[in-house]
């Protein structure tokens, strides 16, 4: 039989082994360490990126830094805590309960920095900080007693509610629900637990813990702004047969709707629910005639408003409406903004 000894790999040496394993170690660390490094150097060019533009807005080092750390530790980009306020609401919570010493006039200043101090009406409320003093309330025990409150005090880790009228029963750990109507926007609810109660100007008060768990429930389709438009209402008149015009003014409109206001020397009978008409006006240059109905009715001293919906609008007139309401809800925001800096 032939020799076939030729055919075999030489055997390595123990030392060209070692070699080999160093030397594809070095190379697995080479690319690990440059890995950590480049992402040394990118999250040290986004620090001092970040902190460059919270000096610009206002903040000071210490804030920034309360910014940027607890970001990190929620995972979220920092720069969102400058541009809007959930994701700052969030990041701040987070510092307010970790830190052993936590400075809540320091977030209030940071808050009124960034604009995040005031919600327009027609921005939806983030957590149950945002909520203005004085806001009335219902509060609903779990054998479905309601209670009529108000927002009595706030700080950064509570809220304060003042019971409007009599002395109910009401104990630390009690399981409760508050229920209320914000103004232009919707109806908020949220379930809570009472931290404490106490008396204070003979009112019973009632301590609870903030919280971002709030259900909202919209009150309207679309979005509204607040106008000063002259109108023209128009009424079938059955006997001549005829529509009968009346100068009216629009309130306010959205792109399903309008409150129109007519003067009692107009119109001396006030128009009923399901009254239809025709709402003539002018927005951005485009007039439109639309078919309307009445929906709610606001009596007032010298005029009566009108709730009316719009019926068969097309959808390109709808849709102008929507930018009109939308541009200057943006306008109206940026102008508060600029007010409160």
């Amino acid at each position: 039989m032939r020799d076939l000894s030729f055919l075999r790999f030489p055997a390595a040496k123990i030392e060209t082994i070692l070699i080999f394993i160093l030397l594809l170690v070095s190379i697995i660390l080479f690319f690990i360490l440059a890995g950590l490094i480049r992402e040394y150097l990118r999250t040290k060019r986004l620090r001092e990126s970040f902190f460059k533009e919270a000096l610009e807005r206002g903040l000071t080092e210490r804030e920034a830094e309360i910014l940027w750390t607890y970001s990190q530790k929620l995972g979220r980009d920092p720069f969102l805590t400058l541009e809007f306020k959930a994701p700052f609401e969030k990041v701040v919570d987070l510092y307010l309960k970790t830190d052993p010493n936590p400075d809540e006039k320091l977030i209030q200043d940071m808050r009124s920095k960034l604009g995040f101090d005031y919600v327009p009406y027609f921005v939806p409320l983030v957590s149950t900080k945002d909520i203005e003093l004085f806001q009335p309330a219902k509060l609903y025990l779990p054998d479905n007693t309601r209670i009529d409150i108000a927002l009595f005090d706030k700080d950064e880790r509570y809220m304060y509610w003042a019971v409007i009228e009599g002395r109910p029963h009401l104990e630390p750990g009690q399981k409760v629900t508050v229920s209320f109507i914000r103004k232009g926007d919707g109806i908020y609810k949220f379930e809570n637990t009472v931290e404490r109660v106490f008396t204070e100007n003979g009112k019973l008060v009632i301590q609870m813990p903030h919280t971002f768990e709030m259900t909202r429930y919209q009150r309207r389709e679309y979005a509204r702004v607040e106008v000063e438009l002259p109108a023209q209402v128009g009424l079938y008149d059955k006997e001549k047969e005829q529509v009968r015009w009346i100068p009216a003014e629009i309130v306010d409109i959205s792109a399903g709707g309008a409150k129109v206001c007519i003067s009692l020397e107009d119109l001396q009978e006030e128009l009923l629910p399901t009254t239809e008409l025709i709402l003539k006006f002018s927005l951005n240059g485009r007039n439109y005639t639309l078919k309307s109905s009445v929906v709610n009715v606001y009596p007032r001293r010298h005029t009566t408003c009108y709730g009316v919906k719009f019926e068969k609008i097309k959808p390109d007139e709808q849709k102008s409406i929507h930018d009109f309401v939308k541009k200057e809800q943006q306008k109206l925001a940026q102008l508060a903004l600029k007010n409160r800096g």
